[in-house]
């Protein structure tokens, strides 16, 4: 099992419609951790760590958008250094 680390900047109606709770269940449903927080441009940030096929899973999630309410315009996705997270908390 290969450990990926991703910062992934979530772009469109994400603030204020329960996408970082939504990202919260998504990433304890598939072993992700890191975190997931509110920018002041309106965007949100995540740091999601995990194996590849999870990650994967996990982002084509978040770009469906966690919640009913989320509307995911774009994603941004890059390479971080893996940092060994213990748990996917909300900031």
């Amino acid at each position: 099992m290969t450990v990926q680390c991703f910062e992934i900047i979530a772009h469109g109606r994400v603030q204020e419609v329960g996408f970082r709770y939504g990202t919260m269940q998504i990433a304890t449903q598939l072993n992700i951790t890191g975190s997931v927080q509110n920018l002041p441009n309106g965007t949100v940030k995540i740091i999601a760590e995990g194996d590849q096929h999870n990650l994967d899973k996990f982002i084509s999630l978040i770009q469906k958008g966690p919640t009913p309410f989320a509307k995911v315009s774009k994603l941004e996705v890059k390479d971080l250094p893996t940092a060994q997270y213990r748990l996917f908390i909300i900031k």
